[in-house]
């Protein structure tokens, strides 16, 4: 009698401690940014950035109210808006239905730009995010310590480079090149806010950073110019249940001979162990045989799981025996200026194992219908 009754106390110490489990989000694994510091200026900031109410005793609260930020708040909110309903709840309701509910929490971003939120619209329980793109960080914006003429001036140059990917869900290089300034509130790092500030994240950290001689992040700049230091920015920032996440962006040309002079940047990446990886709109770098073969190695061997459009890593590099690939959507051809990167061979595994066409826009094919994704699953 004793031995059933230690057993029946057992299972309902068992009941309990798994009912709390499941019904208490809390319980998940604690973040490893959790002590991140609060910067509430950064916090308010990007609110303003992103047209969200702030509190009527703010600093800022009296711009809120002028015409013209009125003006751009309904401008961006329009676009904002109609990317939330062609693609953004399109993107949510796929991914639940296609992608692994468990995957790698280092989200790795190649050719991202200032992308942020694709990474996390397909990958939203991801710890941190690592991104790098051609365009320099710039400033971190702080709309409290300049003049009202220049917050307005910087608003509008943020919705200017905004324009693409609002309309089309990818960025042009050449264009974000023009767009981009080193401007605070121009800067890839403002975009970044920005996104996160509409997904209703809270930044709450930022700062500049460098990956130094070591492969190692340094706050501090280099002294001298022999030192090959690459550019960046960490952004610290808080989902709804108060989970801390973290995103890098480098400023970075991955060409080898470039990686050739910045032989830090391989081993730093490498430092992240295993990825989950995506890749879009990467202006097909990583078909090349002869320039961009580091990246797409370093890609290859540390990521556990790809998804991609048909402008990553091509299809003849995903060995049989090391991935499981699973097709949705449509591939026809490259768009013109891309025209020489056809692939037949997938053409074929389109045409006869995709899945169905995608309900949303992705890459260069830009209209629902149009696009097309590649899931690659490792499987040894």
């Amino acid at each position: 009698m004793p031995k059933l009754k230690h057993a029946y106390l057992l299972f309902l110490i068992i009941c309990i401690v798994s009912c709390s489990l499941y019904n208490d989000t809390s319980a998940r694994t604690q973040s490893p940014f959790a002590a991140t510091p609060i910067d509430t200026k950064l916090v308010e900031a990007t609110r303003f950035l992103a047209g969200k109410p702030i509190s009527p005793s703010s600093a800022l609260f009296q711009i809120t109210t002028d015409k013209r930020y009125v003006a751009y708040v309904d401008e961006m909110k329009k676009s904002w808006d109609r990317l939330q309903q062609k693609n953004l709840d399109a993107i949510e309701q796929w991914r639940k239905q296609n992608l692994p509910a468990k995957y790698n929490k280092t989200i790795f971003y190649p050719f991202s730009g200032p992308d942020i939120l694709n990474a996390v619209a397909f990958f939203p329980d991801g710890d941190e995010y690592i991104m790098f793109g051609l365009e320099p960080c710039g400033e971190i914006p702080d709309p409290h310590s300049v003049s009202k003429e220049r917050v307005f001036s910087g608003l509008w140059g943020l919705r200017a480079s905004l324009n693409e990917i609002l309309n089309m869900n990818f960025f042009k290089t050449i264009n974000m090149q023009k767009e981009v300034s080193t401007n605070e509130f121009n800067s890839m790092i403002s975009i970044i806010m920005w996104f996160l500030g509409q997904l209703d994240y809270e930044v709450i950290n930022a700062k500049k950073i460098w990956i130094d001689d070591n492969s190692l992040i340094t706050t501090q700049p280099s002294v001298t110019k022999q030192n090959k230091y690459i550019p960046g920015a960490e952004i610290f920032f808080k989902d709804t249940n108060g989970y801390i996440k973290r995103v890098r962006y480098f400023q970075i040309n991955v060409i080898d001979n470039s990686l050739s002079n910045y032989t830090n940047f391989i081993p730093h990446l490498e430092s992240y162990k295993r990825y989950t990886t995506i890749i879009k709109s990467a202006s097909y770098l990583m078909h090349n045989d002869n320039k961009f073969i580091k990246i797409r190695d370093l890609t290859l061997r540390h990521s556990d799981l790809i998804l991609q459009d048909d402008s990553g890593v091509a299809l003849k590099f995903f060995s049989p025996y090391q991935w499981k690939l699973t097709f949705f959507g449509v591939y026809t051809k490259p768009v013109p200026l891309f025209a020489h990167r056809y692939q037949p061979e997938l053409k074929e595994k389109f045409d006869t194992l995709s899945k169905g066409p995608l309900p949303f826009s992705y890459g260069y094919n830009s209209g629902i219908g149009n696009s097309n994704l590649m899931l690659a699953e490792r499987v040894q």
